[in-house]
């Protein structure tokens, strides 16, 4: 406890009963969280009783580990999906499932969905389909079934919806699967009406631990409360101030009424601030302050003054992004600040557009957090859905997805012919196919490709009874599903597509080391949920770019907030109400936080949005902004270019560059960022644009 401060060590130190710990931003949550379970099991509470959750894989594994490194002990700690997978495996059984059931991930749904509508003889259009989609998700993070819509004074589109929602969790059940949302939603249905499951759980964790309690929605909410109904040992950590994500279900009054839902709670703040200078700190929280929905607290540091927040407003979107590189390169070149400490913040990813054309204009690496994750390129997906159907015979899903990789045959119709006959018979789809062939007519190819198809399966099927390494499965799944073929049909992408085979191998190599137990269940389940997360490889040394959303959780050396104006933050759809401009404002909140030593904050007089050149507004979080924290950056200033009064080479020279080696002055002008020149390299015939005063020539001869 010797590295904790008063605060954290009254936090660390609570052993019964609730509390909530309001943590402010970079106050060392996560490290009070780690030492308060050390401390329970320093006094004797066994580790095995003790659940720690939170919402992001990456932040589970980093608490795992910190608890391992100070208490030498493995306590279970997750994500509230990973849990709920975790419970439906043991006692799904009870609400009708098979233990061995697959979890869909979002393009699964969206396959089923359309099924759905097709069934109902709804029309598939696409903004029906994302609305059905969203309001089925927002209905179980509710915990809304379809039967709590009744039937009276319903709309026209409520009985759509209800009538898709209800064949959908029909399908779901049928096909042995369950969603994404159904992890949290058929986990609390099952305590709900299963008392004897619930006294289960209740007894075997005691203690539960929850980190960014202000993001829970409803469904974890209620999980929190029927998990914890019995000791009430209830310890959560969060911030109403970093409530960001109402968009997708969380529910700030979860943590503002903590203590009306937990009678008794003990409440600490923690205000001392690890992460960011002064300046940047209580411009802040002079800003947060204009919330009302919030508890009362002052964050603050001993880390210095610190240099003023840098604020400019450009004419155009075009001078502001070229304020953003100057300054980037400016702290990376004559500060020593990592391209990857540096971070590009922006409301909308739209946004994005004009700053990556500035970034690859000057040559600088970046990378946008948010992009296609590894687990949902398409090849990837494609062979883990045959994967599947070595575990299960009933996912129809996964059939229809792999049975023409490569086309075997089977159109549309076909399938529609199997799932009914399938339905008729009230067997699983591989069951049909096996015992009942002849149920629906095949051609001779589509005859020759399902037997190719099933022997494969059947092999995988033996490979798992015997306990085959993941590696020679999906190896085998490849050669099963004759993949390679398939790729090659698409020679611009069959090398990049069998490398991602390759790495997901690899994958399955090391994931077999890290589990005591490793299975292709467990595998599958693992790749399943981290498909419905955002996750990268952030080692390169490149900036980020990222919406403000995702930015919770980070910390960087050098952050830009860029578009702060009226409609954009706050944006235009979001200013309607006091509760979405809290949010909102919140939502800066968190970006400036991000910051460690420097901070700007740019916009625009003039902007094109949605295709349409705009006159723009200042955004009013720069106003709440106390000046004495501002240093306002002159027009003419910040973007003048720099006049030399003569060059250091001219057309011609001969120069040695200790990356690129030896070249000839080809060109030289100037560019905004001062005198430029055009370098052809010898080796390789390299041209290059680079600027004089980074690119540090020698002259040669």
């Amino acid at each position: 406890m010797e590295d904790l401060n008063s605060e954290q060590k009254k936090a660390a130190m609570h052993l019964d009963g609730p509390m909530l710990v309001l943590a402010g931003a970079g106050s060392g949550k996560t490290r009070v969280v780690t030492h308060r379970i050390a401390h329970l099991i320093s006094v004797g509470v066994p580790s095995s009783e003790i659940i720690a959750l939170t919402f992001t894989n990456k932040a589970a594994q980093e608490m795992r580990e910190r608890i391992r490194s100070i208490a030498d002990q493995l306590v279970l700690t997750c994500t509230f999906h990973s849990l709920c997978a975790r419970i439906l495996r043991e006692s799904i059984h009870h609400l009708g499932f098979d233990r061995n059931f697959s979890i869909y991930d979002q393009s699964d749904s969206d396959q089923l969905i359309k099924t759905c509508l097709k069934g109902l003889g709804y029309k598939e259009d696409r903004a029906f389909l994302k609305g059905i989609k969203q309001a089925i998700s927002q209905a179980k993070n509710d915990l809304v079934t379809p039967s709590d819509l009744g039937d009276e004074s319903l709309t026209t589109a409520d009985k759509a919806f209800k009538a898709v929602y209800t064949l959908y969790q029909q399908k779901l059940k049928e096909y042995n699967a369950v969603d994404f949302d159904d992890l949290l939603f058929l986990t609390v249905k099952l305590f709900a009406t299963n008392e004897d499951s619930l006294k289960e759980y209740q007894h075997r964790w005691s203690f539960i631990l929850i980190d960014e309690y202000q993001d829970t929605n409803m469904a974890q909410y209620k999980l929190t409360k029927l998990l914890g109904g019995k000791h009430q040992n209830i310890f959560v950590v969060g911030d109403p101030d970093q409530s960001i994500y109402s968009w997708r279900g969380a529910n700030i009054d979860n943590i503002l009424n903590f203590e009306k839902d937990f009678p008794g709670a003990q409440v600490i703040s923690l205000e001392q601030n690890y992460r960011s200078t002064t300046h940047i700190l209580e411009g802040a929280n002079a800003l947060i302050e204009c919330n009302s929905e919030r508890y009362k607290k002052n964050l603050w540091s001993d880390l210095g003054e610190g240099e003023k927040i840098g604020h400019y407003i450009a004419p155009s979107e075009r001078e502001e992004t070229h304020f953003v590189m100057k300054r980037l390169l400016e702290h990376h070149r004559n500060q020593n600040i990592p391209l990857k400490e540096s971070v590009i913040f922006y409301r909308t990813n739209s946004q994005s557009r004009i700053v990556e054309d500035a970034l690859l204009k000057y040559q600088i690496p970046y990378i946008i957090i948010g992009g296609l994750s590894f687990y949902q390129r398409r090849e990837i997906k494609d062979i883990l859905a045959y994967l599947r159907l070595a575990l299960s015979s009933s996912d129809f899903l996964s059939f229809a997805r792999t049975i023409n990789l490569p086309r075997r045959g089977f159109g549309p119709t076909t399938l529609d012919k199997l799932r009914l006959a399938a339905e008729r018979f009230s067997l699983p789809i591989l069951d049909l196919l096996e015992n009942h062939p002849h149920e629906v007519k095949f051609s001779k190819k589509q005859t020759a490709g399902l037997a190719g198809y099933l022997s494969g399966i059947r092999r995988l099927r033996g490979m798992v009874k015997e306990k085959a390494s993941l590696k020679n499965i999906l190896e085998a799944g490849i050669e099963g599903l004759n993949y390679l073929a398939y790729l090659k049909e698409d020679p611009e992408t069959c090398e990049e597509r069998t490398e991602n085979l390759n790495e997901l191998v690899s994958k399955s190599i090391e994931w077999e080391a890290e589990h005591d137990s490793p299975s292709l269940l467990g595998f599958l389940e693992e790749l399943s949920l981290k498909a419905n997360s955002d996750e990268k490889n952030l080692y390169e040394d490149s900036v980020r770019l990222m919406t403000l959303h995702n930015g919770k959780g980070l910390e960087f050396e050098l952050a830009f907030i860029i578009g702060m104006e009226e409609d954009l933050l706050p944006h235009v759809n979001c200013k309607e109400t006091t509760h979405e401009l809290e949010e909102e404002r919140r939502l800066c909140y968190v970006g400036m936080t991000r910051a460690k030593q420097k901070l700007y904050l740019t916009g625009a007089s003039s902007r094109t949005l949605w295709g349409v050149p705009r006159m723009m507004q200042p955004s009013r979080f720069l106003r709440e902004i106390p000046s004495h924290h501002l240093h306002s950056y002159n027009l003419t200033v910040a973007v003048e270019e720099e006049n030399p009064s003569e060059d250091a080479f001219h057309i011609g020279s001969l120069v040695f560059h200790k990356t690129y080696g030896k070249g000839t002055i080809e060109k030289t002008y100037q560019t905004s960022l001062g005198l430029t020149y055009d370098v052809l390299f010898h080796e390789g015939n390299n041209l290059r644009s680079l600027v004089a005063k980074y690119a540090k020539f020698t002259p040669i001869g």
